[in-house]
């Protein structure tokens, strides 16, 4: 529990001082007076006052804010102050001023993933061939299990990396890859073909490959069981191999999904080896996936174990300033792209909002990632300011984003947005935000009772 707590107050800390930071920074810039900068909401606990500015840590750690001169449109403002008014600066001001913050929390994950990657590189492993899909493109091309890829069109190949790099560049142009046989070496020329497969929100992916992977045959070994979902009313645990599906053997994870897929909702029997003892189970599969959706593809609530890859296949991919910033920025886009989808199915009901969570449902994830190192705890922090700069730019008021709404609608009609109707809006996103900080304790305190 301690933990759990010093993890949370570091991961509040870090986001809300790099949020406020936006402000205070682009507020200075454009010669507005800050009166106060605070960690924290409510009492003051402790502080310092440099010049009009008053740094101070209040009482309640659930937030923090920039207060700046004359932030209010109707506060009486002494006239020696107006140059330094938040109010009387250019509407486009204002509005770099207030996107600071959510930029500023985007800012701090580029530069968490840019320090990982710069530092630690991209665990990868070696190129060489150890699945490969029959009739697939490099099948066909003449590659084999066990080839060691050493070039894409001449330029030198280290890892995996490089190739699906190489592929997702190419599309559909073919390759020319060297290839490493023994003590021969070959060329073969590949063409990426487009597959079709799915996210994790069910929606159909295109992406092209060569048919070819540097892992091993992913076996159908179970490593997670979700609550609730069919495999765990059956009672499959974690380390379960599933051999058979209604008689049949499964050689693959792959070969079980699709087994898995293809019963129309039919009950199935599953065979399933745990610690050298073999035994039956029925499984009815579920059209509900792991964040309360529906879709098109049963499944029976597991997830994968992973694979167990070799020693020697291990490499770590080293990238350069460029690279490591370069895919810090991709990454980012990643999961910013992933959480504004998300965002989009809670509005439109395809996801459950029982899926979302408050700040104890954080401190837990936080604890759990600082047992884990300073390293996923950095990830996840990364992460959590991913997901509060898309909350922030939300156009609901109160928010940075309401703000943004009226300062757009004053540069598009040339005045402010009467003072009545702002106020008005606020106190309806204050209402808004307050049921939804109830609901996010309801789902937290509902997952403690209920575990």
């Amino acid at each position: 529990m301690s933990i759990n707590l010093f993890a949370f107050v570091v991961v509040l800390g870090v986001l809300i001082f790099f949020h406020e930071l936006g402000h205070f920074l682009v507020a200075k810039l454009f010669g507005v007076g800050v009166e106060k900068f605070s960690l924290g909401f409510g009492p003051r606990l402790v502080g310092k006052k440099i010049g009009i500015t008053d740094y101070r840590i209040s009482a309640i750690p659930l937030g923090g804010f920039v207060k700046m001169v004359g932030e209010e449109p109707d506060a009486d403002i002494d006239p020696a102050d107006i140059p330094i008014s938040f109010t009387h600066k250019h509407v486009f001001k204002r509005i770099l001023i207030v996107a600071a913050g959510p930029v500023f929390n985007l800012l701090l994950a580029i530069a968490i993933f840019f320090c990982f990657y710069l530092i630690s590189g991209i665990k990868d492993v070696t190129p060489v061939v150890r699945t490969i899909e029959t009739g697939g493109p490099a099948h066909k091309a003449g590659l084999k299990k066990n080839d060691l890829i050493v070039s894409i069109d001449n330029v030198r190949v280290d890892s995996w990396y490089d190739i699906l790099k190489a592929v997702k560049r190419s599309k559909e142009r073919p390759l020319s890859l060297g290839v490493r046989r023994g003590d021969s070496i070959f060329t073969a020329e590949v063409s990426p073909k487009l597959s079709v497969g799915k996210d994790i929100f069910g929606d159909e992916l295109e992406y092209y490959t060569l048919g070819i992977s540097g892992f091993p045959k992913l076996e159908a070994i179970v490593g997670e069981v979700s609550e609730g979902f069919p495999a765990h009313k059956a009672g499959l645990k974690k380390g379960d191999k599933i051999v058979a599906i209604n008689g049949k053997k499964v050689d693959s994870w792959n070969g079980m999904r699709k087994a898995i897929t293809a019963c129309e909702g039919h009950a199935l029997k599953i065979t399933v080896l745990r610690r050298d003892i073999r035994f039956d189970v029925e499984i009815t599969p579920t059209l509900k996936n792991a964040i309360g959706e529906t879709e098109d593809r049963f499944q029976i609530g597991i997830s994968t174990a992973g694979v167990k890859i070799p020693d020697e296949d291990k490499f770590v991919k080293r990238l350069n300033p460029f690279t490591a910033f370069r895919e810090s920025i991709a990454h980012t886009y990643t999961i910013t792209k992933l959480t504004l989808i998300i965002v989009g199915k809670l509005i439109q009901g395809k996801v459950s909002p029982k899926t979302l969570g408050g700040p104890i449902m954080i401190a837990q994830m936080a604890g759990q990632q600082a047992r884990e190192g300073v390293t996923n705890l950095a990830f996840f922090i990364a992460l959590i300011s991913i997901n509060l700069s898309i909350l922030n730019f939300l156009p609901i008021p109160v928010l940075d984003g309401g703000h943004l709404l009226f300062f757009a609608i004053e540069a598009v009609i040339g005045r402010p947005v009467n003072i009545r109707v702002r106020e008005i809006a606020q106190q309806a996103g204050i209402f808004a935000l307050i049921l939804l900080m109830i609901y996010v304790f309801y789902n937290d305190i509902a997952r403690i009772i209920l575990k």
